[in-house]
């Protein structure tokens, strides 16, 4: 992203400006890398931690949050497409899991500016890399279990004359998927930057921890959910072959 500069009270402040390095001729936001692998290797950890305590017996804690969250998006999949979309629960959630990690990184403190440990998904390029793995696997699963000549051809349903328009939507499904996540995200870092350069500074900490708790309860949580969600539906739309 590049900086977007905004005027607000007595002073200046600058949005999406962060330390980038150059890797094989591309620029790349370093602490958005960080963030990327740090909320990877809890989403990695966490699994294994429970894979290891793993019981028949009482579940702990940590696996009861995973079972609970394993039926959840179970009977949501079953329910959207039925037994044979069961395959895709460990996709939809990874995708939660590591969203959820992402969205929380921003809420700690790290006393630097810019944040050490950004919201990596406020970045749209980590949103636009996420969005098109996501359709990448839901056309190849398409082609897969319906056949190549069936998936050309529900471009042309329900009428040939409709074709641009289906073309259309296939390709703004990986944008929307991608700027709905992103535009969520980015606007928390704006909210908290405006928290800082609107309010007196006795009054910044108090807004600061209140936009962080409600950011962290209920809107990083819901655009994980979401982009799971949307997840789910594509793969439907590939293994019925319903458009």
């Amino acid at each position: 992203m590049s900086g977007l500069g905004l005027l607000a009270g007595a002073g200046s402040i600058t949005v999406g400006n962060s330390p980038t390095i150059k890797l094989l001729g591309l620029t790349v936001n370093k602490y958005d890398v960080i963030a990327s692998l740090v909320a990877g290797v809890l989403v990695i950890g966490i699994g294994l931690a429970v894979r290891v305590h793993i019981t028949a017996e009482v579940p702990g804690k940590m696996q009861l949050v995973f079972e609970t969250l394993s039926n959840a998006v179970s009977n949501q999949v079953e329910s959207s497409i039925g037994p044979k979309g069961r395959r895709i629960v460990p996709l939809a959630m990874t995708l939660f899991l590591y969203i959820l990690f992402c969205n929380w990184l921003e809420m700690i403190p790290t006393g630097h500016a810019p944040q050490l440990l950004p919201a990596p998904t406020g970045d749209v390029n980590m949103t636009y890399a996420m969005a098109l793995t996501v359709i990448i696997l839901v056309h190849v699963t398409w082609i897969r279990t319906q056949g190549l000549g069936h998936y050309i051809g529900h471009y042309f349903r329900p009428y040939k004359v409709l074709f641009p328009i289906n073309l259309i939507e296939e390709i703004a499904k990986p944008l929307t998927l991608a700027l709905r996540l992103f535009g969520n995200i980015f606007s928390g870092g704006i909210m908290l930057l405006l928290i800082w350069a609107l309010l007196p500074w006795f009054v910044v900490p108090i807004g600061d921890l209140g936009w962080k708790i409600f950011d962290g309860l209920f809107v990083a949580p819901i655009q994980a959910f979401i982009f799971a969600l949307l997840t789910i539906l594509y793969f439907q739309t590939a293994l019925s072959g319903e458009h």
